[in-house]
């Protein structure tokens, strides 16, 4: 389903490497990675968004197998690997957030991983609640 926010196109970090140049085609025509993308049935900014996700060495064996595996593809395997290097060097750092994308039968989830910290207030407030709740119900 398509974004219903007209400005998150202006505002996607990911801009800068989907619109980069992968190289020049047969029919002379500039090819961009959202292009690449697009034609293996993929929804770009979905697929960006994983590959940013990745280790630099996957992405890059991923977006390289992206490439030379196109049907109308002039780069074969090795030529593919040098493009989707420079490529994947444009994608944004991704900050440790504590987010774990995890992948089970072709499914991504994200999973959160709370700081050992946040769980410790948080049991905190539970355990006080509960004997809060203990001495109201023994009155």
């Amino acid at each position: 389903m398509a974004s219903p926010d007209v400005t998150a196109l202006q505002r996607s970090d990911l801009n800068r490497f989907l619109f980069a140049d992968v190289g020049t085609e047969a029919s002379g025509m500039t090819l961009s990675v959202v292009s690449v993308l697009a034609r293996q049935g993929s929804d770009p900014w979905r697929e960006a968004g994983r590959l940013a996700t990745l280790p630099r060495a996957e992405a890059t064996d991923s977006l390289a197998h992206t490439i030379a595996d196109m049907p109308t593809s002039l780069w074969k395997l090795p030529d593919a690997v040098v493009i989707a290097a420079r490529l994947i060097g444009l994608l944004p750092e991704r900050p440790a957030s504590g987010l774990e994308r995890t992948v089970s039968r072709g499914l991504e989830r994200t999973v959160s991983r709370w700081p050992a910290s946040t769980i410790a207030v948080v049991l905190a407030c539970v355990a006080v609640a509960i004997g809060y709740a203990f001495l109201t119900f023994l009155k």
